[in-house]
């Protein structure tokens, strides 16, 4: 169990400690942050459906309970932040992270349905 879960574990890390770094003052356009936080919560979202998927035992329940898992990480992310010099805390960044934990998740389920079909 533990090998499938370095990925999504390592990548939870990546996002972390981008989070935790100091955001220098750049000129970015309105609500540009928002794909960051997308594209990071996607890879995250990914890595754990293919973690939870590539188990015996995976059910629908597992899945509701990595999504809500990953809802609560991406809160808690969006918490800490409010401490690090540079950045904000807001809902229109959970609901980035949010979807893209969503979207990437359901990628991963219709990636190993395929793989799966092809296979049989």
């Amino acid at each position: 169990m533990g090998r499938r879960w370095f990925a999504p574990g390592l990548w939870a890390i990546v996002v972390l400690l981008s989070s935790s770094l100091p955001l220098p003052p750049i000129a970015a356009p309105p609500g540009a942050d928002k794909g960051v936080h997308g594209v990071l919560y996607f890879g995250l979202g990914f890595l754990s459906g293919r973690a939870l998927l590539l188990g015996k035992n995976a059910r629908v329940w597992h899945l509701l309970v990595l999504v809500f898992g990953l809802l609560a990480f991406g809160a808690l992310d969006e918490v800490h932040q409010r401490w690090i010099p540079g950045r904000t805390s807001d809902r229109a960044d959970w609901a980035a992270d949010a979807v893209g934990s969503v979207v990437g998740l359901a990628a991963s389920v219709a990636a190993t349905r395929s793989r799966r079909r092809r296979a049989a």
